[in-house]
Formats: structure tokens, C-alpha cells, sequence
């Protein structure tokens, strides 16, 4: 599923960057352990802990170090809906906010 982001936020960064100012300073954190990932997905501006080997099957999904949603079982759309969602919000404006440590 990480491949699947990557792969997706390459191919809308032409077109989000045209549209939205500021967004290829977007940081995208993409964690394969829901154990670790938490606390390294609130660094970026979007962070999403996607479970590993013999983890329930949810994946905590973190917006400027904020926990916006829990997604379980397998939600591969909402993985990638989410960070169009959160672009066209914070990026529409032409101010980002940056993520904090903490």
C-alpha cells in the first residue's frame, strides 16, 4: 500500500502543484507499523501508520500531527482520499501550515 501512495501523490503533484502553492513542500509520512508510526506520522503534514505483520487492520491516519481518523480493514480509497482531501484544504489557500514536532 505504500507503493500505491507514492506512486499516487507522484502522479497528482504535477497537477496539485499548478493548483496549489506551496504544496511540494508537503511532508508525507507512510509507516508500515502501527506501534512506531504514530509518533513518526506527526512530523509530517500528513502521516498515515499502516499496519504490519500480525497487526489489527487499521491504519491511524495523522493531519499536521493531529489524529483525523482511524481507518480499518481494508480502506485503500479512504487511504488516498484523504490526502486529495487535506491538499485541496490547506494548499487552496496558498498557506500551508507546517507540522510541528511534539
Amino acid at each position: 500500500m505504500a507503493e500505491d501512495i507514492q506512486t499516487y501523490l507522484r502522479e497528482q503533484m504535477p497537477t496539485w502543484r499548478d493548483r496549489y502553492p506551496g504544496v511540494i513542500e508537503m511532508k508525507v509520512a507512510v509507516m508500515g507499523c502501527v506501534v512506531n508510526g504514530p509518533g513518526e506520522s506527526k512530523h509530517a503534514n500528513i502521516g498515515i501508520s499502516l499496519p504490519g505483520t500480525f497487526e489489527d487492520p487499521k491504519a491511524p491516519v495523522y493531519v499536521d500531527g493531529k489524529l483525523m481518523v482511524t481507518l480499518k480493514a481494508n480502506h485503500r480509497s479512504r487511504v488516498l482520499e484523504d490526502p486529495r482531501a487535506n491538499v485541496e484544504k490547506t494548499y487552496s489557500t496558498g498557506t500551508a501550515t507546517a507540522a510541528t514536532p511534539g
